[in-house]
């Protein structure tokens, strides 16, 4: 029997309910004590309908690190290498990371969990890794493009998009108590673009 689409939304809408407070609880309160009975207890639904969307409990952290990051990956890889205006570009980008970093306070806590226990959740931090080499290599072909246009320095494109990475993330880890506020986040900017080594001459 085929379902109808008002039940495909439906059940849509739940799914993402339930995804939503996984979400948060791993977050905030850890892989070991995030249950299934809590997050079906927050999405107000009952304990067998996670089932019906995740098999095990894995497959849902799994699905809480791997969702997300596809739209936030879209997102941070919004600028382009090739620009004219490297230098220009490089600043854009930077406030979008920024006001991207501030936004995703859950989600980034929950991939740091990940991060410092890699061992453990060997898939969710390859779906990470791959991901953050991705992202680094896109930044290094806007800093060499900007190195041949004379507006960076020549410095070693790795090691000045490690940085650049490590800064957003230490801006949220570092910042995590405080409110999320744009505007006060986007002052950070002009620090983030010295570590891209700007030609003053």
């Amino acid at each position: 029997m085929s379902i109808s689409t008002e039940q495909q939304l439906k059940m849509r809408a739940k799914r993402e309910r339930i995804l939503d407070e996984a979400i948060r609880l791993f977050s905030e309160q850890g892989y070991n004590d995030t249950t299934i009975s809590k997050v079906a207890k927050e999405a107000g639904i009952s304990f067998g309908s996670v089932f019906t969307y995740f098999a095990t409990k894995e497959e849902l952290f799994y699905s809480a690190i791997t969702e997300p990051l596809e739209k936030f990956s879209v997102e941070l890889l919004d600028f382009n290498p090739k620009a004219d205006h490297p230098l220009e570009e490089l600043n854009s980008m930077i406030q979008k990371h920024i006001k991207q970093f501030s936004s995703y306070s859950l989600f980034l806590r929950l991939v740091v969990q990940v991060i410092g226990q890699h061992k453990r959740f060997e898939e969710p931090f390859r779906e990470l890794n791959l991901f953050h080499i991705r992202f680094r290599e896109k930044i290094a072909e806007l800093v060499e493009n900007g190195q041949q246009k004379g507006v960076l320095l020549k410095l070693d494109p790795f090691f000045v998009t490690t940085s650049y990475t490590s800064f957003l993330m230490g801006l949220r880890l570092n910042l995590a108590d405080d409110p999320d506020h744009e505007m006060w986040w986007a002052e950070y900017a002009p620090f983030a673009l010295q570590l891209f080594g700007p030609n003053r001459n």
